[in-house]
């Protein structure tokens, strides 16, 4: 095996290396087309900096998604446009009972502008209305709080925006400061004037398209994006940073719709129902469906990590492979979906955009470090970032792979068993079934984003203050201070019957250590990258 922070997925060589256009596969230098950062938290005081980076001279249109920790429901999205060299810097906290955005001192342009994102609240519309963690029959607010105050966060480039010889584009507008002689500020209402054009639809090809006044040329997504985060607070002292994992080759065309309430119905200058392609609309799928796109799926809730591009809503899959080897390198990657057929023997996954990003992100186990003793006290973030795209209470094993529990609509968890073997710092080795809690109770992760919080027994854990996901893991006296593998290897996919290798091994994770000491009653804390090991063929 080969253990790095984080391996593109390994597969078979010998598959068919024609089959190269359009395979997702996590970056090795930082920067591509999609961003997942695997934990924001706001309890007690914890302050969530989030930062986007637009590395490239175009401009650039992303969508912003925040997903509560429990079921990965989407609460808070908005589309942001970054101009050349843009840095995008938004703050997350608890204000008067709820979770908000701040955004200090940012020019960027969004949709919603910036006064309306900081006036809006996280919204707990789509939790499930039977959600009652604590069974008393009373959906409190306290733990719809406690719900949206942690979760992760997923950005997606929609498209590149080209500068039009007309000078009346977002591109334009949106750099204003930087083309302009004096220098001016950008102008934001035209994204917002084009996004409320009447009866504009998705954009999925490249191409110019005129709304309002406005004519913006639309072209292909071309990655360069990075993402840092970090949980701070100014009171107990923590400061837990992290890097953002990047995706590229996500999409091979615009994935841009207008960020509001609308139904996704149209495709802008198709025929109704039609996309670019001239594919049915109704080809398209997206998170917690299991089947095709539900009718009332609002364009504000696309894309996600399961929309496929125009190219992938294909009628003919019979020379479609979920894996091939990268055009450039010749690394085995996973290929992007189509959606043609249906894979419906055994446990195996969908041949769909959710599989093949989770494919990406698979590993078989997790490597973390733990300390605890005198002072010290440690939290696991063990994330799944693409579970909501597979799990629900409502989608059957057809579609489901490689998780296998359906949700439960109270509590919001899907059980996954899990060994855990625990090592000290001497080298002394423990299987671990259990953390003291019973012998026929074994480790489970049971969430879209799973806080263990190592030898602890408070209300919030130790380190990072989680509340809605926290699980005390009592490690004992002898084990204080180690390391440990979380094994993954019970779960697989078969991505398409006669693939090559026949499964991927493991569950789509991301994750970190967080470590926090105390010294003369203020906190100091950081974090150690967990290791994401793969299968090496």
């Amino acid at each position: 095996m080969e253990i790095n922070q984080r391996l593109v997925i390994a597969a078979a060589l010998t598959c068919l290396a024609n089959t190269t256009a359009q395979a997702v596969h996590v970056s090795q230098n930082g920067t591509g087309q999609v961003l997942l950062y695997p934990y924001y938290n706001v309890n007690e005081g914890n302050i969530t900096f989030v930062s986007v980076t637009n590395t490239t001279d175009l401009v650039k249109a992303v969508k912003v998604r925040f997903r509560e920790a429990v079921g990965g429901e989407s609460v808070f999205d908005f589309t942001l446009y970054l101009s050349p060299r843009d840095v995008w810097v938004g703050a997350l906290s608890q204000q008067s009972g709820a979770v908000r955005l701040s955004i200090p001192a940012d020019s960027s342009c969004t949709v919603p502008g910036t006064a309306e994102l900081e006036a809006a609240s996280f919204s707990s519309a789509r939790i499930d209305p039977a959600y009652d963690p604590n069974r008393d029959d009373t959906q409190s607010a306290a733990e719809v709080l406690a719900r949206l105050s942690e979760g992760h966060i997923e950005v997606i480039e929609m498209a590149e925006l080209p500068y039009t010889t007309l000078g009346t584009d977002i591109a334009t507008a949106v750099s204003q400061e930087r083309r302009a002689i004096p220098i001016q500020r950008s102008d934001c209402s035209v994204p917002v004037t084009f996004n409320a054009s009447s009866g504009l639809g998705a954009i999925l090809d490249a191409g110019i398209v005129t709304a309002s006044g406005v004519s913006q040329d639309f072209a292909n997504p071309g990655g360069g994006l990075f993402g840092e985060a970090a949980i701070f607070n100014a009171n107990s002292g923590i400061y837990f940073p992290y890097n953002a994992t990047a995706l590229k080759q996500f999409a091979e065309g615009p994935i841009w719709w207008p960020q509001n309430d609308q139904p996704f119905t149209a495709v802008e200058g198709v025929a109704g129902g039609l996309d670019s392609a001239g594919y049915p609309v109704a080809n398209y799928r997206t998170a917690d469906s299991g089947s095709l796109l539900p009718a009332l799926t609002p364009n504000a809730d696309l894309p996600d990590l399961s929309t496929p591009t125009t190219a992938e809503v294909s009628a003919d899959m019979s020379t479609y492979h979920v894996i091939s080897n990268h055009a450039v390198t010749s690394t085995p990657v996973i290929n992007t979906g189509s959606f043609a057929g249906a894979v419906t023997a055994g446990n195996r996954a969908r041949d769909d955009k959710a599989s093949a990003v989770s494919a990406a992100l698979t590993g078989h186990a997790v490597m973390i470090p733990h300390i605890t003793s005198g002072d010290y006290s440690t939290d696991w973030v063990i994330t799944f970032p693409t579970r909501y795209t597979k799990v629900s209470d409502s989608i059957d094993d057809q579609y489901r792979a490689p998780f296998t529990s359906i949700e439960s609509p109270d509590s919001g968890s899907a059980c996954h068993i899990v060994d855990i073997s625990l090592w000290n710092r001497e080298g002394d080795i423990r299987p671990v079934f259990d953390f003291g809690i019973s012998p026929v109770v074994p480790p489970r992760l049971c969430y879209e984003v799973n806080v263990l919080d190592i030898n602890g027994s408070a209300e919030f854990s130790d380190s990072i203050s989680s509340n809605a996901v926290k699980t005390d893991e009592l490690l004992g006296d002898d084990f204080l201070d180690g390391w440990a593998i979380i094994d993954l290897s019970d779960y697989s996919a078969t991505p398409v019957a006669g693939s090559d290798p026949a499964v991927v091994t493991g569950l789509p994770v991301l994750g970190f250590s967080a470590l926090a000491d105390t010294v003369s009653g203020t906190e100091r804390g950081g974090v150690f990258s967990s290791r994401i090991v793969v299968d090496e063929q």
